[in-house]
């Protein structure tokens, strides 16, 4: 039954890990089919930045906003991670989702410095963080312990308590990369519970007099912590000097993750608890039944830390300068006793450099301020003046940094991400807005797919500051911020653009920028449908923003024509309709929105079919003309009235609508002429052959009858046809000379002619009637003459040319000589044909 039970269980262990296995190939062949593994999940990053901003809107949530922003990069660190182990060493795309993750982890490290930071200035902002330390130690007796007195100076000094703030973060960053990398981690090769076994081992074989290798010769001849050093003639087993060169790779790499239990953890498993008790000799003394001093049960507690801390800081300082030690062993003893010199070979890089010099910065101060406030009983040791001589502040230390001759760690610090950390560290918050902004105007310095991270976290940062009261200038964060928007479009996530867009201080900026945004939709896109244009200027109205004004916007950077339009002299000529004019006019769509916005539409529509009609785009009038909606007028009369109580409309609007009903006119005369010309000079019936055939000589009297018969039969239907095209012609014909009066007569002023005058008469839109008016009204009145002459009612060209010359209408002032001209060559050859026909002009 056991043997039964066991070897189930076995079966469905190794089911369950090839059905894992077999779930993360799947996995691993989807994402490698992307261009970049792991970057479209990434980009989820954008919507949850969003969500988190507005979720943790209040005043006192922002730093669980902060929060937030760092475990959604580190779940994407994390995935990412995961996704470069699953894959096979060395494939070709993962190098971008190196690059990718490495980018996350900056991202969220910064995040984490960034609360932890600012909780605690904005904490003490209320708080003298320069007090002096007389101030600091008063109301102390001689009696505080060492630890105690560290921890008010900690509470009451601010430049020291975000030191150690940083250090914490460096150390906790350092934790995190230790964690997801193979190091050599000394308890992967064994359980030793004795420290150099290999040499032990040797030792006690001599000792028995057996046989030992050439490599075993010259070893130590004692077994204490000191016989390397004393006996300096001789070595340890080689076996044991690489046991203990990673056993204090190891302990220096968790001192560095700040994990002192477990760096002492490790000596004692290497079996050389001697180094752990190193490890605790710079432990600040103290006592607690020094601040016991009634207790009944006369019961003492056991003090912690080293009261002898003086002397073996001294004797640790000298061991740091013996050069007989190994680089890593000085390193160690140089954190613990503030030795900068000595612990810098071992920082390999730009954090590694900062951590090292902030912890010989408190470790100075702290230092300091003990030996100048405690009492101690005795006389203590007196350290070295290059101890004293480490005066060391945050300017100071990125100074030094900057300065350095390796080449390799200034190139670090130049870093986007750690000049953000530098600024962030040292409060400078301004210089930081100032820096960021001014790496949007030079050249793209990220890959495509990282550079959009960085925006985020500018912005986010941006933002931040600006809540807690800390960024000053509205200019530098609303760059950031537009750069991060016009991102956002790039990316195609404009429906995450509105809020952001929402965050700029000017209703201006606001309305230039998501009109901006709009604009840039309409232009990546073939066809922009209606229901995102809709949905698109919902979501500015959510966020407060003037969506009319940003319709408005968006429709005139569309429309555009440039400031010199082509003019067109010729009225006889078309144009073809080019695709740019046809994105131009379904650009209108975005004032058909909402029907408060129809005012705008008239105007933007009238402005686009005059560029048009000067261009002699006649179809791309009509397309524009067709895209308004026909109860635009009276939607405009409704609403105006609703509000106001009155009939008459703005002057301005009451201008859009003669103008608008001035190129209907125009373009309902153009169509009523072609109609006519069409039907008068390619309609007309024609006689057939049967009906002008001759007869032929030699048919019989009976094929002649039929052909007769035949031949009056079509005659007969030719002249029904006639008096059916005559009458089409007829009723065309006036209804083309009705619409053709239509614009020649055209009521309050004439034909593109305000009633009302509002404007200079040097404005763009003046003279381009202007233009149009001297174009199209000569124009109508040729063709008028056209359909006259060609339906001979000569005595109507004449009544044509009273109304050219009228005071009146005064249209004889808009035409030109050569106009004139041929107007006079029509109506001249009319009176010619008057006079012909003997009727009286």
């Amino acid at each position: 039954m056991q043997r039964k039970i066991l070897e189930e269980t076995r079966a469905d262990l190794t089911v369950n890990n090839l059905s894992r296995k077999k779930n993360n190939e799947e996995l691993m062949s989807i994402l490698l089919e992307e261009e970049v593994p792991g970057v479209e999940n990434v980009l989820e990053l954008f919507e949850s930045f969003l969500q988190t901003f507005q979720s943790y809107g209040a005043e006192h949530q922002v730093f669980n906003q902060c929060a937030e922003y760092e475990l959604k990069c580190g779940e994407q660190v994390t995935a990412l991670h995961k996704l470069i182990q699953m894959a096979p060493q060395g494939h070709s795309k993962l190098t971008q989702a190196q690059e990718l993750e490495q980018e996350l982890r900056f991202e969220r490290d910064t995040w984490r410095l960034v609360a932890s930071l600012y909780q605690d200035r904005l904490n003490s902002e209320f708080q003298d963080s320069e007090m002096e330390s007389d101030e600091i130690w008063s109301g102390l007796d001689d009696a505080t312990s060492e630890d105690d007195l560290v921890r008010q100076l900690y509470d009451k000094n601010a430049n020291i308590r975000q030191a150690q703030l940083v250090i914490d973060w460096l150390e906790q960053r350092a934790a995190d990369v230790y964690h997801d990398s193979h190091y050599s981690q000394v308890e992967f090769y064994g359980d030793a519970v004795t420290g150099w076994e290999n040499t032990l081992h040797s030792l006690t074989s001599k000792k028995r007099g057996l046989s030992t290798d050439n490599v075993e010769q010259n070893l130590v001849t004692q077994m204490d912590p000191d016989a390397p050093n004393r006996e300096q003639s001789r070595r340890l087993h080689p076996l044991d000097k690489e046991d203990e060169m990673r056993l204090l790779r190891s302990v220096f790499a968790r001192l560095r993750c700040g994990q002192l239990d477990e760096a002492q953890h490790l000596c004692f498993r290497a079996g050389q608890p001697f180094r752990a008790a190193i490890l605790e000799g710079w432990k600040l003394f103290h006592d607690p039944n020094m601040k016991s001093r009634t207790d009944v049960a006369n019961t003492k507690a056991s003090p912690s830390g080293n009261p002898y801390r003086d002397i073996w800081k001294t004797m640790t300082w000298k061991e740091c300068e013996n050069v007989q030690l190994s680089a890593e062993e000085r390193s160690i003893l140089a954190l613990l006793c503030g030795h900068l010199k000595a612990l810098l070979p071992s920082c390999r890089n730009w954090e590694d450099q900062l951590w090292a010099h902030l912890r010989s910065m408190i470790d100075h101060s702290v230092e300091k301020e003990l030996r100048r406030c405690v009492n101690y009983k005795r006389q203590l040791q007196v350290l070295p003046d290059e101890y004293w001589n480490q005066q060391l502040t945050i300017e100071s230390i990125f100074s030094t940094l900057a300065a350095s001759r390796d080449k390799t760690l200034v190139a670090q610090g130049r870093d986007q991400y750690r000049i953000i950390q530098r600024y962030i560290i040292m409060d400078d918050v301004d210089g930081l807005l100032e820096e960021m902004s001014s790496w949007l105007s030079k050249g793209d310095s990220w890959s495509v797919h990282l550079r959009p991270h960085m925006l985020r976290l500018m912005a986010h940062l941006a933002l931040f500051f600006r809540r807690i009261g800390r960024g000053s200038s509205d200019d530098l964060i609303g760059s950031i911020l537009e750069a991060y928007v016009l991102q956002l479009v790039n990316l195609g996530r404009t429906d995450l653009a509105a809020v952001y867009v929402g965050q700029l201080p000017l209703p201006e900026d606001q309305i230039r920028l998501y009109a901006q945004c709009l604009v840039m939709v309409e232009e990546q896109q073939e066809s922009c449908e209606d229901e995102e244009r809709q949905h698109l200027l919902s979501l500015a109205h959510q966020v407060g923003l003037d969506v009319n004004a940003i319709a408005k916007q968006v429709v005139i950077s569309l429309c555009n024509q440039g400031e010199n339009i082509q003019h067109v002299s010729d009225a006889s000529l078309q144009m073809a309709t080019t695709a740019e004019d046809e994105r131009r006019i379904r650009s209108l769509s975005w004032l058909l929105m909402d029907p408060s916005m129809r005012s705008q539409l008239l105007i933007q529509a009238n402005a686009l079919m005059r560029g048009y009609l000067l261009r002699r785009q006649i179809d791309a009038v009509k397309l524009t003309f067709k895209l308004i909606p026909p109860d635009t007028l009276s939607v405009l009369s409704e609403q105006w009235e609703s509000r106001t109580g009155l009939t008459d409309l703005p002057t301005e609007v009451d201008a859009a609508i003669r103008e608008y009903l001035s190129i209907q006119a125009y373009i309902d005369a153009l169509d009523a002429f072609q109609e006519w010309f069409s039907r008068f000079h390619n309609s007309k019936p024609k006689k057939t052959e049967a009906s002008i055939q001759q007869p032929r000589g030699g048919a019989s009297a009976q094929l002649s009858f039929t052909e007769n018969l035949l031949k009056e039969q079509h005659l007969k239907q030719h002249q029904v046809e006639m008096v059916r095209w005559q009458a089409a012609v007829d009723s065309l014909t006036q209804s083309a000379i009705d619409k053709l009066y239509n614009v020649l007569l055209f009521p309050d002023g004439g034909w593109m002619a305000d009633s009302d005058p509002f404007e200079d008469e040097n404005s763009p839109r003046q003279q381009q009637q202007q233009l149009l008016r001297q174009t199209c009204i000569p124009h109508s009145a040729l063709l008028l003459c056209n359909v006259l002459t060609s339906t001979h009612r000569h005595s109507q060209c004449l009544e044509l040319a009273n109304v050219i010359a009228s005071e009146q209408q005064s249209l004889y002032k808009v035409c030109s000589a050569d106009q004139l001209a041929q107007l006079t060559k029509h109506l001249r050859q009319a009176y010619v044909r008057l006079l012909d026909l003997g009727e009286s002009p």
